[in-house]
């Protein structure tokens, strides 16, 4: 399974020790917990792990009650977020508790990703997509506000205390929804751009996003502008590129022959 053969590996290999693992297992998956229970007992870091029954679909995203689980689990000052089927490279955590340390202002950062889009077919890697490296190497924080760049959380970090809640009326705008209240909190000084590449992350055609459609992306956009007021960050052009977004996705969705958002 992704957690044994892509994550698992990535956090074992963290050159920088001093960490928690918090492993939320979403729906009890029993691979999940044995692969737990025989690592358990010889890591060499903390482990806390947790299960959870997956949420009925109509009572929201069961990521984000998952991560929320985890929040509330944390010891540490610091947060980050890792799925099951991506990786980190082994200087990750040393890297962003440095990048911390020598930006005190900071409270939240994201790291650059290799990324790469693969088409699977029951279960096989059928064409693998080409890699690219995102967001680019002058990443601001207006850029992901404005979705000119990619926000992805895999690899976001944040200060634990005051953080916000993620919320689970989204799937596939969560990650921006999670970035939007972060910057209501800690505004745009507080934000940080490491330009290390430390994050690999695989899209599948049939995960959340490689599986959405133009409707739904206009459905959760439109959301987030109908709720504007509930995020202080949003003003003047970043809800009006927002607002043409929607129209955009929604026109799409009306003419598009192919329903899904993502051509792989």
């Amino acid at each position: 399974m992704q957690l044994a053969s892509t994550a698992l590996p990535s956090i074992q290999s963290q050159t920088d020790r001093n960490f928690e693992w918090i492993v939320i297992n979403d729906g009890a998956n029993p691979d999940t917990r044995d692969i737990i229970t025989s690592i358990r007992a010889k890591a060499d870091f903390p482990i806390t792990y947790i299960e959870m029954e997956h949420p009925d679909p109509c009572s929201g995203f069961g990521l984000c009650y998952a991560r929320n689980l985890g929040l509330d689990a944390a010891g540490g000052d610091i947060i980050s977020y890792l799925d099951d089927d991506n990786s980190i490279a082994p200087e990750f955590i040393a890297s962003m508790r440095q990048y911390f340390k020598q930006h005190s202002n900071i409270r939240y950062s994201i790291a650059r990703q290799q990324r790469r889009r693969d088409v699977i077919r029951n279960g096989n890697v059928i064409r693998q997509g080409k890699p690219f490296v995102s967001p680019s190497n002058c990443c601001s924080l207006q850029q992901l506000l404005w979705q000119q760049e990619i926000f992805d959380s895999n690899g976001f970090v944040h200060y634990r205390n005051n953080a916000p809640r993620w919320n689970p009326q989204f799937q596939v705008f969560a990650d921006y929804e999670y970035l939007l209240q972060s910057a209501c909190i800690w505004g745009e000084s507080g934000f940080g751009f490491n330009d290390s590449i430390l994050v690999n992350y695989i899209q599948s055609s049939t995960g959340i996003i490689g599986s959405s459609n133009y409707e739904q992306w206009a459905t959760e956009l439109s959301l987030i502008v109908t709720n504007q007021a509930n995020y202080s960050i949003l003003k003047g052009s970043i809800v009006e590129r927002l607002e043409q977004l929607v129209d955009s996705y929604s026109t799409k969705a009306q003419i598009s022959l192919t329903p899904k958002a993502f051509a792989f």
